[in-house]
């Protein structure tokens, strides 16, 4: 009998880490608001913006302006820092293949994407399909479109009921304070120059 016997001792383990977050892939409703934290804040400063200067962003009657405006926006925290406020928040990381943060036209590119193919480009009917055949394929290919265009992968790591809490409530009191404030800004800033 040829048969070796190892020792408890012989045995080699690699990369032992005993404290070891256990990271999730698929998450859309993390996702979601994430998206709507940062639009919440955006939309927030926004507003803040639009009456320290009188200006008025009266256009886009069918597709929201904000939501363009925040495109470039996220692509530079992207670039910059590899993050927005609300992935930082709710401790989700993305990751452009072996890099950690993308260059300002790849961020911007996915941006984009998520804006047309995500959001429906926020047009009435559109913003509401596209976010739900996002969250099918999501939940049914664990990627969405946009990010398998670009081989990111989305990490989502734990994340606490009071952060999410927190999260949640600033994306739809912030979004809902914003919009139900909209018409008051822009008849303030027509007063303004009339």
């Amino acid at each position: 009998m040829s048969d070796k016997i190892i020792e408890p001792s012989e045995i080699i383990v690699e990369d032992a880490d005993p404290v070891r977050e256990n990271p999730s892939h698929v998450n859309p409703w993390i996702r979601c608001v994430a998206r709507f934290f940062d639009y919440a804040l955006f939309f927030l400063c926004l507003m803040g913006l639009q009456r320290v200067f009188a200006i008025s962003l009266g256009v886009g009657h069918l597709i929201p302006f904000e939501f363009v405006l925040w495109i470039p926006i996220e692509s530079l925290l992207l670039c910059s820092v590899g993050t927005t406020p609300g992935k930082w928040f709710l401790r989700t990381k993305l990751k452009w293949g072996k890099k950690q943060k993308p260059d300002f036209k790849m961020a911007l590119q996915r941006s984009f994407s998520v804006w047309m193919r995500g959001l429906g480009m926020g047009i009435p009917i559109l913003s509401l399909l596209c976010p739900f055949f996002a969250y099918h394929k999501l939940k049914v290919l664990r990627i969405t479109s946009w990010d398998r265009d670009q081989a990111i992968t989305v990490t989502h790591y734990p994340i606490h009921r009071v952060r999410l809490g927190v999260a949640v409530f600033i994306a739809i009191v912030g979004t809902l304070f914003y919009y139900s404030n909209k018409g008051d800004i822009q008849y303030e800033v027509k007063k303004t120059f009339l």
